[in-house]
């Protein structure tokens, strides 16, 4: 009951210190009073404090953020450079927030070969390279970076019996997206590049489940022991071409 009691008495010197600092009156501004802060520690750059008097650094992409429409959020700074400070549409039910968004969503290359989400999070990376006396990084293209192909989720083996349908999935990442086959190899070494005029194996190529992914699917109906073997997927682009395995196995079972 008393740690109780004495969690409560801290929780209420938060709240009230927190209230305390928002509702502060700004006192008469003396630059030599403040604190020094410099632009390579502050990765989206710096900003005045709400008295508009000393500098610090500003609310970084997806940090909370002051608005004014939301009075509890004066104790946040505002946004960086390209960055505006926006209501958030999607906290239905939460308390309303607002937090800084990138004005330039657009993924593009950088001059250091790496696709990066948007301009800002080019720009912190660029920040962060100069820091550590490596070269700054510029927009190469405003689209991502090519790459060869990477298979991000590969085909997992498979046992089942005759008769039966068995899938097998395989995602793929690669700018331009790859093309992807399947490849069957029977325990004698002979194969088969899928999709073929067999109705009871057949593919599907879907885009995703994330930007320049696709997910390939193979299937095999009515399970039949010459089925057994090793099916590969063949992720390829104009940069490359990557495979990975699985095999099939097949038991005894209803056989059609």
């Amino acid at each position: 009951m008393v740690a109780l009691r004495v969690l409560t008495v801290l929780v209420l010197a938060v709240i009230y210190s927190t209230v305390t600092a928002q509702n502060k009156p700004c006192e008469q501004c003396d630059p030599s009073k403040c604190p020094v802060t410099s632009d390579k520690e502050c990765l989206a750059g710096l900003t005045l404090d709400r008295c508009g008097c000393c500098q610090v650094c500003a609310q970084r992409e997806s940090e909370l953020c002051n608005h004014p429409d939301i009075p509890s959020s004066k104790q946040y700074e505002a946004c960086g450079e390209n960055l505006q400070c926006r209501i958030r549409k999607d906290s239905r039910g939460a308390p309303r927030e607002a937090r800084c968004e990138c004005n330039d969503q657009i993924e593009m290359c950088g001059s250091d070969g790496k696709t990066y989400r948007n301009y800002c999070h080019l720009m912190e990376s660029s920040k962060l390279a100069k820091a550590e006396q490596k070269p700054i990084i510029k927009v190469f293209k405003r689209k991502p970076c090519d790459s060869a192909p990477e298979i991000t989720l590969p085909p997992a083996s498979v046992t089942n019996r005759t008769g039966s349908n068995v899938f097998l999935t395989c995602e793929a990442a690669g700018v331009p997206l790859p093309v992807v086959e399947w490849v069957y190899s029977s325990p004698a070494g002979k194969q088969t590049v899928y999709p073929t005029d067999d109705d009871r194996i057949s593919t599907l190529v879907r885009g995703g489940p994330n930007a320049h992914v696709l997910t390939s699917w193979l299937q095999i109906q009515s399970l039949q022991r010459n089925d057994q073997g090793t099916y590969t997927c063949v992720a390829s682009n104009a940069l490359g071409k990557v495979e990975k395995s699985c095999t099939v196995s097949v038991e005894a079972g209803r056989e059609f």
